[in-house]
């Protein structure tokens, strides 16, 4: 990749320039991690149990997918992009309180921190926990292709390839879908591609993402620290690929090759305690129920405290 090219700016969500988007980018990290604390705010809510606790982990998320984005656009610094999406991806995972929780949303928001980590942890639960994920055989239902969409993904990741390609062409030879959901072809041809193990097809489906009308009609309205200058799906799909053995040999400043090779970090650690608390053997559901109980507690407590006589407030 030529990196004079980089970055290249491909669209916003929110009608910005890539200096805007930048600075957008830089606001959102700087406002996580930045001089009024209000990372230790958080983490003090978290340790107390009190508040929504998975919308406080969600918001830590985005605070580390900032500095993901800013890791390449400042350094271009591989090592630390993948660490932050390790802490990103992860944060993701945790601040799900639903059972399979990717039926909503689109697999680029699901998936695509987890996969640039390069984090063995995070995607073998993706593998093994998928169907808490997302129903795997969730039918087709062309009003709504979400959860079938992201089930293909996931399909694709573990590498069932006789049900990916099964529904992939489901999904391409179905002369009604709604015209929203055509900008999915590609992705779908690229599945076929990598059920087939054919790596020109899938070559040749992701090259259509890499034309600069398509590239930005797919990402925009995807992950706004990264859809400006990045074609997150040829990054997702190229990667998914690699995990598979097939180098697609793509390499693009939109599509860099370093982010696609799978290189892990010798270690990937939680900067946070709560973090390290999450079982991967465990059900999701575990982690739900764990959080739900400790916000009831402290709901408990503060009711208890309330209702408590005044005289023992003041002398216990």
């Amino acid at each position: 990749m030529d990196k004079t090219a980089f970055p290249t700016f491909l669209i916003s969500s929110r009608d910005t320039d890539l200096a805007e988007s930048i600075a957008f980018t830089r606001q959102a990290e700087e406002y996580c991690f930045g001089a009024r604390d209000r990372l230790n705010e958080a983490l003090e809510l978290i340790n107390r149990w009190q508040g929504a606790i998975h919308s406080i982990m969600h918001d830590l998320e985005d605070g580390y997918s900032a500095k993901a984005s800013l890791a390449l656009l400042d350094d271009y610094d591989i090592s630390a992009f993948k660490r932050y999406c390790y802490i990103a991806g992860k944060l993701h995972i945790l601040s799900k309180k639903d059972f399979q929780w990717a039926y909503n949303g689109i697999n680029v928001r699901h998936f695509f921190s987890i996969l640039m980590s390069d984090s063995p942890e995070l995607l073998n639960y993706l593998i093994v926990h998928r169907d808490e994920i997302v129903d795997i055989e969730t039918s087709y239902y062309r009003k709504d292709l979400r959860p079938f969409f992201n089930a293909n993904t996931l399909l694709a990741v573990s590498g069932e390839f006789d049900l990916l390609k099964e529904r992939a062409l489901t999904f391409l030879n179905d002369e009604r879908k709604l015209k929203s959901d055509k900008i999915a072809m590609p992705d779908h041809q690229f599945y076929v591609g990598l059920a087939e193990r054919n790596i020109e097809k899938m070559r040749s489906a992701l090259s259509i993402l890499l034309i600069p009308k398509y590239a930005k009609r797919s990402v925009y309205h995807t992950a706004v620290h990264f859809e400006y200058y990045l074609q997150l799906q040829v990054l997702m799909y190229a990667k998914i690929a690699m995990i598979h053995g097939f180098d697609l040999g793509i390499d693009s400043p939109i599509a860099p090759r370093e982010l696609i090779e799978i290189n892990p970090l010798d270690k990937y650690e939680d900067p946070h305690d709560f973090m390290k608390e999450f079982d991967y053997n465990k059900p999701h559901q575990a982690w739900v129920e764990m959080w739900k109980a400790r916000m009831d507690e402290y709901d408990r407590r503060q009711e208890a405290e309330k209702n408590r006589p005044f005289w023992k407030k003041l002398f216990g």
